[in-house]
């Protein structure tokens, strides 16, 4: 007979509190007791379902990784985990216009045989690869992963590491089990930058990247014309020379596959986009750090831009004077003098204050750079190639007080990227039967003092709402609640009991619990006011889970917060100190 979906629910909830003991031989095997349910409801929540879009007191239920309803009367599923969501707002997850997140390159092998010719290096020693894909270095693990979904970030085009062609992107998803998990789309580009290769090798220097790449989707466009040909009449023939590498070309020839180009400095994107101009290939644009005073030429292009997210740090103060570079940062062009020389070294520290003026203003035209964007008509999403994940959150709020409007900031976070990468019918709203890619915050996402308290990615839950702190607030008399007690669970398929033991002082709480076959587990974050007992249970498979119980004398009683439905559970002190004894 098969099991209800209620009975399964229990048995798995009850496995998980209780750390039953594993079966026979799992240490052979790799296993994981997989979540109760994958069913969530975000009730009374506020919904920004796209920039300038707002739905309030709204439920957002998600089921098997996808948005199911979204609104004000959107029923709760019966197996679903809910969550209270008074004072949460939810956004669509956010979407990363280019970066490396989830990526580990190989080692790079030391080469055994002959001398490399350096004015003819093979491909992959010029780097030159674009016949790999991302997909073979993808990894869910990636710590980069991790500090970037606790910011909002849920999906991405994720390029391979390298020289000047390293190899095709992938559109993925920052989270999973796999890289197969992660994959929405392969080959979205070929990505590249102006990178020289590694050592002395051709191409050596900047201008030489250009020469080759020019030379490259040349040799391509030749040899497709032969190969095209040779489809049309093989009959007496030489079949024409194939390789991967100009192969993989032959769709950015095609107008099917864009050149996804990296150029932070000025100079490095004008000369993609002469290049671009030249060659006649789709592009993608991303970095564009210096694109303040580049605005003239962007706006030729239909390109899409993807601006970094990481930001130039505050100059340091080195130099001595009545003036402060701190005084000068609203306003620094007001103190810079550009004829300022230093005829002597007395004068010597005037220069160099002059020096932290001018780095203060031109650190000032990056911090405007996507208001000036904006103002100048260009559309733009963010990639966080570059840029630290801790710092991503104050540099959008940078951003913002030096002129971006908010509601452009998360167009730049959602509906734009998800509209240039293709991905709009899948991502960047919160819209029924979209992927569950959701960013749940305790106020407005650009408030400073606002917390990302979930994430969803692709319908699975990542709860960053327990915060930093590793213990529980203890303000009560600990004497109600030390010592050991008896507890009884009631699931659906009956009672089941065990014991808990608390020990310490005000300074902490620590404890355990133990199920009927004796398997214990230690009680996490343990909190107690005089009254409310609370802790957490983290076993070593399975999703933590957190009671909740009021003590009263020698008893308690309270529930069980799990995945799916919530437990009763009850218990009475069987033991106490013996300082407590009367």
């Amino acid at each position: 007979m098969i099991a209800s979906p209620l009975r399964r629910l229990g048995l798995l909830a009850l496995a998980v509190l209780l750390a039953a003991a594993p079966p026979l031989h799992a240490q052979d095997y790799d296993f994981t007791i997989p979540d109760v349910t994958d069913t969530y409801a975000l009730e009374n929540v506020q919904v920004v379902q796209a920039p300038g879009e707002v739905i309030d007191e709204a439920t957002v239920v998600v089921r098997d990784g996808l948005i199911e309803s979204v609104g004000p009367d959107a029923e709760v599923p019966y197996d679903a985990r809910r969550i209270d969501g008074d004072s949460l707002v939810v956004y669509a997850g956010f979407i990363d216009g280019l970066s490396h997140a989830g990526v580990e390159m190989p080692e790079d092998e030391e080469d055994n045989g002959d001398e490399i010719d350096p004015g003819d290096p093979p491909f992959d020693a010029a780097g030159i690869q674009p016949d790999r894909s991302v997909r073979s270095f993808l990894t869910p693990d990636d710590s980069d992963l991790e500090g970037l979904r606790e910011v909002g970030f849920t999906a991405g085009h994720v390029v391979p590491e390298g020289q000047m062609l390293p190899g095709a992107s992938a559109l993925a998803l920052y989270g999973g089990q796999s890289a197969s998990d992660m994959v929405l789309e392969s080959g979205a580009t070929l990505f590249a930058q102006i990178e020289t290769a590694d050592g002395y090798v051709y191409p050596a220097t900047e201008m030489a990247v250009i020469a080759k790449m020019r030379q490259l989707v040349r040799e391509a466009a030749r040899r497709q014309e032969l190969e095209t040909a040779y489809e049309r009449n093989p009959t007496g023939q030489p079949r024409p020379p194939q390789d991967p590498v100009h192969s993989a070309l032959f769709p950015v020839l095609d107008g099917d596959t864009p050149l996804a180009f990296y150029a932070d400095g000025a100079l490095p994107i004008h000369r993609v986009l002469n290049l671009q101009q030249e060659l006649d290939f789709p592009l993608v644009l991303a970095g564009l750090a210096e694109s303040h005073a580049t605005v003239d030429a962007l706006q030729d292009t239909d390109a899409p831009l993807f601006l970094t997210l990481d930001l130039p740090e505050e100059p340091t103060r080195t130099a001595q004077g009545d003036t402060t570079i701190a005084d000068t940062t609203d306003s620094p062009s007001r103190y810079y003098r550009p004829d300022a020389r230093t005829p002597t070294h007395a004068t010597a520290p005037d220069e160099a204050e002059n020096l932290e003026i001018r780095h203060a203003m031109e650190r000032q035209d990056y911090l405007e750079t996507a208001a000036t964007l904006h103002e100048a008509g260009l559309r733009f999403g963010f990639t966080t190639r570059e840029a630290d994940a801790g710092d991503v959150r104050d540099n959008l709020r940078t951003m913002i007080d030096e002129g971006l409007p908010e509601s452009v900031a998360l167009a730049a976070l959602t509906t734009r990227p998800a509209s240039v990468l293709g991905l709009n019918t899948r991502l960047g709203t919160v819209e029924e039967g979209k992927i569950a890619n959701l960013v749940v915050t305790d106020g407005s996402y650009f408030a400073e003092d606002t917390e990302v308290q979930h994430v969803f990615v692709d319908g699975q839950l990542y709860d960053y709402s327990g915060g930093e702190s590793d213990g529980g607030e203890v303000s009560g008399d600990v004497s109600k609640v030390l010592g050991t007690w008896s507890y009884t669970l009631e699931t659906p398929q009956g009672d089941r009991s065990g014991t808990l033991t608390i020990e310490g002082d005000e300074s902490g709480l620590e404890g355990t619990i133990t199920n009927s076959q004796g398997t214990e587990s230690e009680l996490e974050s343990i909190s107690f006011d005089g009254t409310t007992l609370s802790f957490t249970v983290s076993p070593a498979q399975g999703p933590s889970l957190s009671v909740t119980v009021t003590v009263e004398a020698d008893a308690f009683e309270g529930s069980v917060s799990t995945p799916g439905p919530s437990l009763t559970i009850t218990g009475e002190r069987t033991s106490a100190p013996n300082a407590m004894r009367k």
